[in-house]
Order: C-alpha cells, then sequence, then structure tokens
C-alpha cells in the first residue's frame, strides 16, 4: 500500500473549543473547519503544517486513567485517539491489509463531507485511520492544496 501522506492528529477533550484556543494561542495554529456532529463540535485546525482534530469525547464510552492493552487495545482515554493517514484507495487499502492479518477495527465509511475513512489496530493499543479524500468544504481545499 502506497501512503499519499501523514494526515491528520485527533484529540479527544472535555472542552474542544478550549483545547482549540490553547493550540491556536499558544502554537500558531489555525481554525480551518468547525463541524456539528451528533457527538458535538468538532474543531480542524492547522498546526505546523498538520490538521489536528479537537473532538468531545464520546458519551458511549468510559475515561479510563488505565489502559491494558493487551485486553483491549481498542479502549479509549481522553487525550490523543488516532493518528490518520491518507491513501489513494481505501478499499484496496483495507483489503491489502486484511488479507495481511492487519485487525480492521471498523470498515470504510463515507462521511457527509466526502471523506472516506476507516480504523486499523496498530501495536500499543494505537489506532490508525485511513482517510480518502473526496470533496471537501473550501477551507479545507485551501489548506490541502496537493488534494
Amino acid at each position: 500500500m502506497k501512503i499519499e501522506s501523514f494526515d491528520h492528529i485527533h484529540i479527544y477533550s472535555k472542552d474542544p473549543e478550549d483545547a482549540a484556543k490553547f493550540y491556536t494561542q499558544f502554537f500558531g495554529g489555525e481554525e480551518l473547519y468547525k463541524k456539528e456532529g451528533a457527538g458535538g463540535m468538532r474543531i480542524f485546525l492547522s498546526l505546523g503544517g498538520q490538521v489536528i482534530v479537537i473532538g468531545p469525547f464520546p458519551s458511549d464510552r468510559a475515561v479510563s486513567n488505565s489502559i491494558d492493552l493487551d485486553e483491549n487495545p481498542h479502549q479509549h482515554k481522553l487525550g490523543l485517539d488516532h493518528f490518520g493517514i491518507r491513501v489513494k484507495d481505501l478499499g484496496v487499502a483495507i483489503e491489502e491489509l486484511r488479507e495481511q492479518g492487519v485487525k480492521i477495527l471498523a470498515e470504510p465509511v463515507k462521511g457527509s463531507s466526502g471523506i472516506s475513512y476507516a480504523f486499523i489496530a496498530a501495536p500499543d493499543g494505537v489506532i490508525i485511520e485511513l482517510t480518502q479524500y473526496g470533496l471537501l468544504p473550501k477551507t479545507f481545499l485551501k489548506y490541502k492544496k496537493i488534494i
């Protein structure tokens, strides 16, 4: 599988708006896009040439202070949720990984924004989101000129 580029980091926050202010105030982050979803507001920032997504902790999950990676490598907590890697063809990438024995955590989904994505398990409880872009809001297109 050929990687198009490193795509994004997703952070769960108790207060996404406050967290976004931290990254803009102290690190010069630039707001690209806000999206209200079922779980609450997600804020997309440009930070040092990369995208950081800050969203609320999912209400259907319990916050955990400790994780037993052997028992549940897909258990989430506040902070880093996953990082994203852009691929050219999500379906092909998922099938290649599946054939090689990689655990698929979430099958491909096409979001309302035009981005298709799926989640896979990596060692040590790390989660990777594979993304394939379709049509995006103009603010994203301005930032991600190579799309």
